[in-house]
């Protein structure tokens, strides 16, 4: 009788821990499956985000840091009846910012170098409640870049005899995304703010129909 229960005890415990291990299996299994078609995806929009807000604060800081306004970049030259003559920008300054700007936004990527994710299972089931759920997995992936800029002047017609004169940072950014499994690029281009000005006065008509790259 004793020998029976101890039998049965025996099957129940193997019996529990078979149905663990296939439990596990499955898991691995439906993980793996899922997480070929998921991962892809997932890492690419972690690197965009990632790389896009590292270079927005690179950006942000090193033009503050330069704290360039318009007259520090431009001079605006008038004719004695109050016309612009011409307008002049500070080719000093102007490959300063967009070199002070390539280095900050290199070291920037260069930082944020290894990356790692987590996540949860129930990210896999396309289940909006069960989307945090359950542990995480773990994935690793790496970024790298290059930069170009370019400085462009534009103006705008803001009314009689006013034209607002802007003055733009154009940061075109080459990302790329590699992990054990995936590789790709991203590639974007961020528009920022150096500075403006309204100009009284009427303005020669090839400044005020083009722009200017520098």
């Amino acid at each position: 009788m004793l020998n029976r229960r101890r039998k049965r005890k025996f099957t129940l415990v193997k019996k529990i821990i078979f149905s663990f291990i296939a439990i596990s299996a499955a898991i691995v299994v439906f993980c793996e499956y899922h997480l070929s078609d998921f991962r892809p995806e997932y890492i690419r929009v972690q690197a965009e985000i990632l790389s896009t807000n590292s270079v927005s604060e690179a950006v942000t800081e090193t033009l503050n840091q330069l704290s360039y306004d318009y007259d520090d970049i431009a001079k605006i030259s008038y004719s004695d009846n109050g016309s612009v003559q011409a307008i002049e920008t500070d080719s000093f300054k102007i490959n300063q910012i967009k070199s002070s700007v390539t280095k900050a936004v290199q070291e920037k990527i260069a930082k944020v170098y290894d990356n790692q994710i987590d996540i949860p299972i129930g990210a896999f089931t396309n289940i909006t409640v069960l989307s945090n759920a359950g542990p995480c997995i773990t994935m690793n992936f790496n970024l790298t870049g290059s930069f170009t800029s370019e400085i462009v002047s534009t103006f705008e017609q803001a009314g009689i005899n006013q034209t607002v004169h802007h003055i733009r940072l154009m940061l075109t950014s080459k990302i790329m995304t590699t992990s054990l499994d995936y590789s790709g690029n991203i590639t974007f281009t961020t528009d920022f703010e150096i500075a403006q000005s309204v100009i009284v006065g009427q303005i020669p008509s090839y400044y005020g129909n083009s722009s200017r790259i520098y």
